[in-house]
């Protein structure tokens, strides 16, 4: 595995991290009345998941173009930033529609999947 595989490997198990944790906090706060403190929760995390997309697209772009995988294109890159940057604040919302967020973040762990599937013998 070269150093470029391994940095890809690693942001994206960092993103499905962040994606857990965008379930978790919506789990969290859609069955309770408590509110996520906007600058001690909401922003934070917004920031992070920010903050690793761009670090991972340009990245895993390159791969695309390199590679070609068959079942992934830049849109879907596109595609999945936006429906992150969304998940990443809507997880802390108590009105986010369940449906909505559940196709949102099974969206992004599929696409996840196809950079870095399960086990990581890529």
């Amino acid at each position: 595995m070269t150093d470029k595989q391994r940095t890809l490997q690693e942001q994206t198990e960092n993103l499905k991290r962040l994606n857990k944790k965008t379930y978790e906090y919506f789990n969290q706060y859609s069955q309770s009345n408590s509110e996520a403190d906007f600058h001690k929760e909401v922003k934070p995390f917004a920031d992070e998941v920010k903050e690793a997309l761009e670090a991972w697209v340009p990245i895993v772009t390159e791969w695309i173009d390199h590679e070609k995988p068959q079942y992934l294109h830049r849109e879907q890159i596109d595609q999945l930033t936006e429906n992150f940057e969304v998940a990443a604040v809507a997880c802390f919302q108590s009105d986010t529609k369940k449906k909505r967020f559940i196709e949102r973040y099974k969206s992004i762990e599929y696409t996840l999947s196809i950079v870095s599937p399960e086990g990581g013998d890529d």
